[in-house]
């Protein structure tokens, strides 16, 4: 299996010249570019929605380009840069065009963002993408501003009088988009206003989808229409059904192809990206499944090594390998017909990666069978979420990766898992946060908690509480004291030791969320392995514990700035990796602070993928396995080429790599 590198490239159809287009030959040459996905109508050059005479324009510009890359074996894709349109930027749609716009949340109206829900608007689009197949591209992409948010400077979709009509209907009386807009977010339970617009926006996307779908196949059956995507939280609130839109989308004969977002337009602390990548990334390759095509989004705004330097960019690249990518769209230069620019010396780099990343598709990832901890998600839990203030649709955010980024980063092998009824849980250890038990019925629970290995947020505690469970976690009661208030300061776990530190302390004041008290019944088989207390060292409460031994509770939220940045510490790191391998046999690395793991095993053998999300190199990969391993050796796959490396016991269980991993690198270790 080869790795697809697409190059999103503009050119800009009045100002190109044949310099510009032998500068591109060169680069997909010397980079190794397999696909070329043009641009049409993008960013500066955007005229908002085309009529079919300009977008003709576009296509004619393509098609020599298209056949010169055809004889050097590259393929051609087409990423037309709007869909509903990204954000107004002052243009307005055209009258002879003349559909609807979007109104938000607040009643304010667009100039040149489509309505979601007009036939017109629809049927415009429908026609556009048959347009673009007449030159029969290999992936015609919608754009990721196919969604009903993040339309600058307009906030969430949409409340139009046509929306307005079909709320009403679904909710079979008469009203305002104020008072509509009140009941859909007012706090506590969820509302029919709620779930009324959720429902019409994941329908009318679907149906969207499906009417282009139709059109482009009739003029190119052998066509792949490919969907851009952004943040799956927000994507909740607006009731995306993955499967459903996908599988709408793809059609019949065809896979389901999706870029996923790649959290760092501009360079950012990579352990920052790794907690991000799982949030976004990782989240959205399981939603779509195993068998899904992935081409993650790899830009580099607003471009040029002043933005990403080239190592961050190259480590970007590598690591899309861990949601299982078939290649990455690469959006490396600017979108208004300058062209390739040599200076930035991408060629190099890509070149440098390719054979790695060839060898490492070989064992493709995936996300389904990868062993360790099992993080739950729901692409429901908008419909079920209970509001606190009611004030705005972020409320409607679900919270349910926070174990996927911090538990990752400390080491261990994790994967996500889409939850509906049915959904297999065969990991190890199963992590729960936010509100989604929400989603599961009494019995589920129930049975997720008798049967299971699990850990939970104390969200995820107060839901189970909430629903008259708490006899299933033998608690008595439950109070919430928000974060610097006064109450609590720091946590600190009594009689244990980490990082040779006695009695070791976590801030509970700072760059955290508010603490759950939870009183246990007295004669309860609770361990607990830390207490909260005042900044008079008072005791206040239990923090972690572990329940029946096989249920580990972390009575903390997520701070809406900060999420859970104050458990990102060593000392959190360390008493992880004490507490839960209690629980359950995991694969974690030992002294490696932010280098991410996946553990897969099969007839063929195990494969490691090792990421190091930090500027700290490691003279040696330290493993503490899940179970046994036979084999003295292992396959290490690197940059450099591929080596056979032994695999050396410690006491502890562990086993040694005596290889170093760098910053900024992946590798790949088979044992068969």
């Amino acid at each position: 299996m080869s790795f697809v590198y697409s190059l999103r490239y503009t050119l800009d159809p009045r100002t190109n010249t044949p310099e510009k287009d032998a500068a591109l030959m060169r680069f997909v040459k010397e980079a190794r570019i397999d696909n070329v996905a043009f641009f049409i109508n993008p960013e500066e050059l955007n005229n908002s929605h085309l009529t079919a005479a300009q977008t003709q324009v576009w296509l004619d510009a393509i098609k020599p380009l298209q056949a010169q890359l055809a004889k050097m074996g590259v393929t051609t894709s087409l990423n037309p840069w709007t869909t509903m349109m990204h954000s107004d930027r002052g243009q307005t749609v055209n009258p002879a065009i003349g559909f609807d716009t979007l109104v938000d949340i607040n009643g304010k109206k667009a100039a040149s963002i489509a309505c979601p829900g007009d036939p017109k608007w629809r049927d415009y689009l429908a026609a556009r993408y048959a347009q673009y197949a007449t030159i029969h591209p290999q992936e015609l992409w919608l754009e990721d501003d196919f969604r009903h948010y993040n339309h600058t400077p307009l906030k969430l979709g949409c409340f139009c009088p046509r929306h307005m009509a079909l709320y009403t209907q679904a909710l079979g009386r008469d009203i305002s988009r104020a008072a509509f807009v009140q009941e859909m977010l007012q706090p506590g339970e969820p509302t029919p206003a709620r779930s009324a617009y959720l429902s019409v926006a994941r329908q009318e996307m679907i149906e969207t989808v499906h009417e282009i779908e139709q059109a482009v196949h009739a003029v190119a059956p052998d066509t792949n229409l490919a969907q851009m995507t952004s943040f799956p939280d927000w994507h909740a609130i607006e009731g995306r059904d993955w499967a459903g839109l996908f599988d709408a989308e793809r059609g019949t004969g065809h896979p389901r192809i999706a870029r996923p977002h790649l959290p760092a337009y501009n360079e950012i602390a990579p352990l920052k990206y790794g907690r991000a990548f799982e949030d976004y990334t990782r989240t959205t390759a399981a939603y779509l499944g195993d068998q899904a095509d992935f081409y993650p989004e790899l830009e580099n705004y607003m471009y040029s090594p002043f933005v990403k330097s080239r190592r961050f960019t190259q480590f970007q690249i590598e690591t899309a390998a861990l949601v299982g990518a078939k290649g990455i769209l690469l959006n490396l230069f600017d979108m208004m017909g300058n062209g390739i620019d040599e200076s930035y010396g991408y060629a190099q780099m890509l070149a440098e990666s390719r054979d790695f990343l060839d060898k490492v598709s070989k064992r493709r990832l995936q996300m389904s069978q990868t062993r360790g901890i099992q993080v739950l998600v729901d692409q429901d839990s908008s419909f079920t979420i209970h509001t606190t203030l009611g004030k705005g649709p972020e409320e409607l955010l679900p919270k349910e990766t926070s174990w996927a980024g911090l538990l990752s980063m400390f080491g261990f092998s994790t994967t996500i898992t889409p939850w509906q009824s049915g959904t297999r849980l065969d990991h190890q250890l199963v992590a729960v946060s936010g509100q989604l038990l929400r989603n599961m019925d009494d019995e589920a629970i129930r049975e997720l908690l008798g049967q299971h290995r699990v850990i939970l947020d104390g969200e995820s505690a107060a839901v189970i509480v909430d629903r008259h469970l708490g006899d299933l976690l033998h608690i008595e009661s439950t109070q919430w004291h928000r974060v610097r208030t006064g109450y609590q300061s720091y946590e600190e776990a009594t009689g244990h030791t980490a990082d040779g530190i006695e009695n070791p302390r976590i801030t509970m004041l700072q760059h955290t969320g508010d603490y759950l008290q939870v009183t246990y019944a007295p004669d309860a088989n609770v361990t607990v392995w830390s207490h909260a207390y005042n900044q008079n060292h008072e005791r206040l409460g239990n923090v972690l514990t572990v329940i029946d031994d096989h249920i580990v509770v972390m009575p903390m939220n997520a701070d809406p700035k900060y999420g859970w940045e104050s458990q990102y510490i060593s000392t959190r790191q360390a008493l992880y990796q004490q507490l839960l391998p209690e629980i359950a046999p995991l694969d974690y690395l030992v002294a490696m602070p932010n280098v991410k793991l996946n553990v897969i095993t099969g007839e063929d053998g195990m494969t490691l993928w090792l990421a190091n999300f930090t500027l700290d190199d490691y003279h040696e990969i330290v493993w503490h396995p899940a179970e046994p391993v036979a084999a003295d050796t292992a396959t290490l796959i690197t940059r450099e080429g591929t080596t056979t490396v032994p695999l050396i016991r410690r006491e502890d269980g562990c086993i040694v790599i005596d290889h170093p991993l760098v910053a900024l690198t992946m590798v790949q270790l088979v044992i068969q």
